[in-house]
């Protein structure tokens, strides 16, 4: 049974006259005749009432008029629903982020103008360890993430610098150096317990300036943890400066770098050969506003 079939069966359903649904549908009564016969056999029912003068609906004809009706509706939905998708109308698009892009407001920035442009396109946000966003891109496990860069990138992932931002220095509130009112240098903070970010190159950047080498640091993971971990007096960090004006948290004092900043961004990653439209779509879009 083919979608032609139900047209044809709805066609004589609604004319009740071979010659009349033969000629809306162009073609010719012993092929219509033929089709509906074909169409009865394979239902093993009849679907039709004939006699010389007029056909009529049989009971079967009429119960298999409603699920024609609905089945033919929804072939034509779901290839609007394709072809929509095909223009990158529709779809949905899996984000991976890190959490100072979140705090930043760039993420949510983005994706609420692209959702008031494209509202058929969902969009699924999931934050993960920036180590393995650009990974998860090139094997699509996710289709787009932000991150803060630099980062090395596979050969097949592509970034759009979305956000320019520099790294400050994070103490806790009882810290000796607090109290000064001159900018603190690196070179005083030789000796100090570095809590490390997700992203090294901040604090490494301030170490060589300072003259040392990290020989007292241990890894938090996520800014959250780097922070709690600064608030209980466990250490100092180096974080992007963006946290000064996001995070005011008790127990923490944020200072600014002396000297030319350290510069760090948000990255918007994408595949080079994508072939998702709603996938494009986005990116096309960040790319114009950026």
């Amino acid at each position: 049974m083919e979608l032609r079939h139900l047209r044809y069966f709805l066609e004589l359903a609604k004319t009740l006259h071979y010659g009349v649904a033969a000629e809306n549908l162009n073609i010719s009564t012993p092929t219509l005749s033929v089709q509906i016969n074909q169409l009865e056999e394979e239902l093993g029912a009849p679907l039709f009432y004939r006699t010389q003068r007029k056909v009529e609906l049989t009971q079967i004809g009429e119960i298999f008029q409603q699920e024609a009706r609905e089945t033919l509706q929804h072939a034509e939905q779901a290839k609007s629903r394709v072809r929509s998708a095909a223009r990158g109308e529709r779809g949905y698009i899996r984000v991976g982020y890190v959490a100072s892009a979140l705090l930043s407001g760039i993420l949510t920035r983005l994706l609420t103008s692209f959702s008031a442009s494209a509202p058929d396109i969902s969009i699924n946000a999931r934050e993960s360890v920036m180590d393995t966003l650009a990974t998860q891109v090139s094997e699509r496990n996710i289709d787009v993430a932000f991150v803060r860069g630099p980062v090395p990138l596979p050969a097949d992932v592509g970034y759009i610098e979305v956000e320019q931002d520099h790294f400050a220095l994070a103490l806790p509130d009882n810290h000796p150096l607090v109290a000064q009112e001159q900018p603190i240098e690196p070179a005083q903070l030789k000796g100090e317990t570095f809590i490390l970010p997700e992203q090294v190159s901040g604090t490494v950047t301030f170490a060589q300036r300072g003259g040392f080498i990290l020989s007292r640091s241990w890894s938090a993971g996520s800014l959250n943890e780097v922070l709690a971990n600064v608030a209980l007096g466990n250490g100092v960090a180096v974080i992007p400066a963006i946290l000064v004006t996001q995070l005011k948290l008790t127990g923490i004092t944020y200072r600014e770098i002396p000297g030319a900043v350290i510069p760090s961004s948000i990255w918007f990653l994408y595949r080079k050969r994508e072939r998702t439209p709603a996938v494009n779509k986005l990116v096309r879009m960040i790319e114009r506003s950026t």
